[in-house]
């Protein structure tokens, strides 16, 4: 897997290939996601529905929505991730000139070719679309502990304090938030661990360190946790990471 951020917008491109992988039932608080296969093909269940996408295929995820992703070694898979703040401040023309520039920068430089280009950039005006007419209404309790718990991820919040917080019983919580979100409040915690360490691992902190601050036993625990999430070690992403040369 290869990382290429840009270094003026929260825009950042993932290119997946020569894995054999399951990424299980998660989300993406923080960003619209727009994956074209390359080659080959991806199973994706988005919300409960399956479907096989072949080469060519474009499929959107928006943030939250629960999703699992299987790839398999012989599949080629380029993501487009945009941050969810960035869509929300930033008007639809604006973003899609952005993309452009970005997008040819990407494709001149080899990262992907220019189909994938044009498939992403078509798609940038259709998370325009999801975020003013796919909104999921969520319940106000869940969502400011959903808004603490990505905020302050490392945060000990025992089950019944975060209960407390809502007025309900731990088990209504657990299924309530479940229901809500995809999965229970300690598997999102660990994913937005993991999500906030990604950053902090561009901080030149080593990962024993970050395991430390983010809350987890030990540097295995956070290897085996980062690995099943991202889908390599917290060393390989470091490596794998590069920055997109802008011409504009």
């Amino acid at each position: 897997m290869r990382y290429y951020q840009c270094d003026k917008y929260p825009i950042e491109f993932v290119l997946s290939e020569n894995i054999d992988k399951h990424f299980g039932s998660h989300n993406h608080v923080g960003h619209y996601v727009i994956s074209v296969v390359m080659q080959g093909t991806v199973t994706v269940c988005l919300e409960n529905r399956e479907a096989a996408c072949c080469r060519g295929d474009v499929f959107i995820i928006p943030p939250y929505a629960i999703h699992s992703v299987c790839q398999g070694k012989d599949a080629r898979l380029l993501s487009m991730c945009i941050g969810t703040a960035f869509i929300e401040e930033t008007d639809r023309e604006t973003a899609e000139a952005i993309a452009q520039d970005l997008l040819r920068d990407a494709a001149t430089q080899g990262i992907f070719g220019w189909e994938q280009r044009e498939k992403l950039l078509t798609s940038v005006r259709t998370v325009y679309f999801l975020r003013d007419n796919g909104r999921k209404e969520m319940d106000a309790g869940i969502k400011i502990l959903a808004d603490k718990m990505i905020s302050h991820p490392e945060q000990e919040l025992p089950i019944e304090t975060l209960a407390a917080d809502i007025f309900v019983s731990k088990y209504y919580l657990i299924r309530k938030f479940k229901s809500s979100i995809g999965m229970t409040p300690h598997q999102f915690c660990i994913q937005n661990r993991i999500r906030k360490s990604q950053g902090m691992l561009d901080e030149e902190k080593t990962i024993s360190r970050i395991a430390a601050e983010m809350g987890f036993y030990d540097q295995s625990h956070f290897d085996k946790a980062f690995q099943r999430i991202v889908g390599i070690s917290p060393s390989e992403y470091v490596h794998s990471k590069k920055r997109i040369a802008q011409g504009t």
